[in-house]
């Protein structure tokens, strides 16, 4: 399969220009959406972190043994 070749095309407005097109409350709600996929991926990194050192605590867990000796 071919791969698909993407552009992206950023337009930047001044902001004095960016609030005749959006109202206030509009972009406020941009800006909220915003912070809160930026949260839910600190949240996302947070979990894998756990989990590796969940599995790092397992893995030197089982190496440690206790010897008993006569």
């Amino acid at each position: 399969m071919a791969e698909e070749k993407t552009k992206e095309i950023r337009i930047s407005i001044p902001e004095d220009l960016f609030s005749l097109f959006i109202p206030e409350k509009t972009a406020s709600h941009l800006m909220n959406a915003r912070k809160e996929v930026l949260l839910s991926l600190r949240s996302l990194i947070d979990a894998r972190i756990e989990a590796m050192e969940r599995f790092e605590k397992k893995r030197t867990a089982k190496a440690k043994k206790k010897i008993k000796i006569e």
